[in-house]
């Protein structure tokens, strides 16, 4: 800019210079005069040009700062999240009509994470368990054969609005299930097909349309579903979730069952002459789930009400039950209670909790259980269940079960 400046005052010397000739020829008034103003000319551009480098300096500066706390652009592997878990458990298995069994089981997750955009998610996940549908245990046993890996999760997440959320592939369960329980959906169980979520405020609401099996030769059957519910605070710190959901396993009265397992056949699920479905599946479900502390520490409280409209024996199920305290640092310890009755028929058998009742409806009992968080991220957990099943079969008959978990989270 200085040099600029300098050029223009040098070419307006140059081109006055004519005129400051013929003015000194008029008299020395006149010479003196336009001197003068000359000066005065050259000290307004003076001033002008350091006004302008002064600007110019300041904005460089403030460019410079803009610059230097400016965040850099994220990688792509900022944009992945990875997780999972290692669980390795010891089982003391006591059921009145087989041997007593002891085995030893390890399962083993990983996820992987990734933001698309502000508004979209997708998932990855592998599990131990081949081709189970509700756990990846995988038993010690054969002659340390390899352990078969399946994929777990494989899903978008795509924020419609601030509201809304379409999820589609195989997903976590988008049902909410009180106190984290397994009355109707293993915690294990990944559904698959599309899935529709909302929560605003104090609301929230899921929807399925989940393709439970594909059959070439004749209809489908789908998972339809729909959740709706409430959370608040409905006192001095205690809060509340509540609602209510409608499940319908459409085409399944007449139908082989679903996922039928090795020695389980229905899971539960009462059958005709042929081996099909006695019933079809369109269950309604009531739960709460209350949250509050007690001495300081959090307790959660819960109660959870099924019945299967389209059967017309054992038809319902219920489980009730609570935590306290929970495992957030290193050495925090929690124990908990349920008490569960789980009819024949209330649910599908195949998506239940796979390790009460042997994985099976048709049983009822008591579940108490303890954990404690270690340093370095790691756990021990306890689980034993004292029941009975096979009340619906004519069967009916203790089943007890020890869960001893070592439990790895990263």
């Amino acid at each position: 800019m200085r040099h600029i400046i300098t050029i223009l005052l040098i070419l307006y010397c140059l081109f006055a210079a004519p005129i400051y000739a013929q003015t000194i020829q008029v008299g020395p008034v006149n010479v003196s005069r336009e001197i003068i103003e000359l000066k005065a000319q050259i000290a307004l551009l003076a001033d002008r040009l350091a006004q302008i480098e002064q600007s110019a300096a300041e904005r460089l500066d403030v460019e410079a700062e803009q610059v230097a706390i400016a965040p850099p652009e994220p990688s792509w592997t900022e944009k992945l999240r990875l997780s999972g878990d290692v669980r390795y458990r010891h089982e003391s298995i006591n059921d009145n009509f087989k041997d007593f069994r002891n085995r030893h089981r390890i399962r083993a997750r990983t996820n992987l994470t990734a933001d698309l955009s502000e508004s979209t998610t997708m998932g990855l996940g592998f599990s131990s368990g081949g081709i189970s549908n509700d756990s990846g245990n995988q038993t010690f046993d054969d002659g340390f054969y390899r352990k078969p890996l399946g994929i777990d999760l494989a899903y978008f997440d795509w924020g419609l609005t601030d509201s809304f959320n379409l999820v589609g592939g195989k997903m976590f369960n988008p049902f909410f299930r009180p106190g984290g329980h397994h009355l109707i959906y293993d915690s294990d169980l990944r559904p698959e097909g599309l899935a529709l979520r909302y929560s605003s405020g104090r609301f929230f609401a899921n929807s399925s349309a989940f393709w439970a099996e594909e059959r070439s030769s004749d209809v489908d059957s789908m998972l339809l579903g729909l959740q709706a519910g409430y959370r608040g605070a409905v006192g001095d710190g205690i809060d509340l979730t509540a609602g209510a959901s409608y499940y319908e396993t459409t085409n399944t009265k007449g139908f082989s069952p679903l996922f039928p397992t090795i020695g389980q056949g229905s899971q539960g699920n009462q059958v005709d002459a042929d081996g099909n479905y006695l019933y079809g599946f369109e269950e309604i479900e009531l739960f709460a789930e209350l949250r509050f502390e007690l001495g300081g520490e959090p307790v959660r409280v819960f109660a959870d009400y099924v019945t299967n409209t389209a059967a017309d024996a054992y038809e319902d199920g219920y489980a009730f039950g609570g935590t306290y305290r929970q495992l957030s640092n290193p050495g925090d310890w929690t124990m908990g209670y349920v008490y569960q009755d789980l009819g024949a028929n209330s649910v599908v058998g195949a998506y239940t909790d796979s390790d009460f009742g042997g994985g099976t409806s048709d049983s009822s009992g008591h579940t108490v259980s303890a954990g404690y968080r270690f340093v370095g991220g790691w756990s021990f957990n306890v689980r034993y269940v004292i029941g009975d099943r096979g009340k619906a079969a004519g069967q009916l008959r203790d089943y007890n079960r020890l869960m001893a978990d070592l439990y790895f989270q990263y």
